[in-house]
């Protein structure tokens, strides 16, 4: 039961996060372009639990974000399930391999996320020449992989810290 609400609470709080984002997005960058701090969520799911509740958390908050925001089924959503759908099978298997830190597998999902919404973009709108942002897309990630990989690494610490604290006082 205690999980059942943490995980709802991180679905909630990533939620947050993604409508939240979706005011402030870069638009000057690259149109769209976006840092992904709902996916501290995602990261902080995989490192307390395991993939599966990192999938359920993610994929629940796509779907309910888009709900909350009116976009379910909308070209939004799709471009955003795509690539949280990539994000999540890069992330999982950095995770699973043991080769990469916290960091890694922020930039990987990072990453393949904006590789997926590339491949929605040129399937959904037959337009091709957005792959000419991939490039440009790809170096963002790393950027914006290692400052989600930084938050959710210093939220871990934090976490294990108070859990022990409690775990002591117990």
């Amino acid at each position: 039961m205690k999980k059942i609400v943490e995980m709802s609470f991180l679905v909630a709080l990533g939620i947050v996060f993604q409508i939240l984002e979706s005011f402030l997005s870069i638009v000057w960058i690259v149109p769209g372009f976006k840092i992904g701090f709902a996916n501290v969520v995602s990261i902080f799911a995989l490192y307390t639990w395991s993939e599966k509740e990192m999938w359920t958390i993610s994929l629940l908050r796509v779907f309910l974000a888009s709900l909350l925001q009116g976009l379910l089924f909308n070209v939004s959503f799709w471009l955003s399930l795509s690539g949280c759908i990539f994000s999540l099978i890069a992330m999982s298997l950095a995770y699973k391999s043991h080769w990469f830190s916290i960091y890694g597998i922020s930039i990987t999902g990072a990453c393949f996320h904006n590789i997926g919404q590339v491949i929605a973009i040129c399937f959904i709108y037959q337009q091709y020449f957005m792959q000419l942002f991939l490039p440009l897309l790809l170096a963002l990630s790393n950027v914006s992989g290692m400052c989600v990989g930084y938050l959710s690494s210093q939220i871990l610490k934090r976490m294990k810290g108070r859990k022990q604290n409690v775990n002591l006082s117990i």
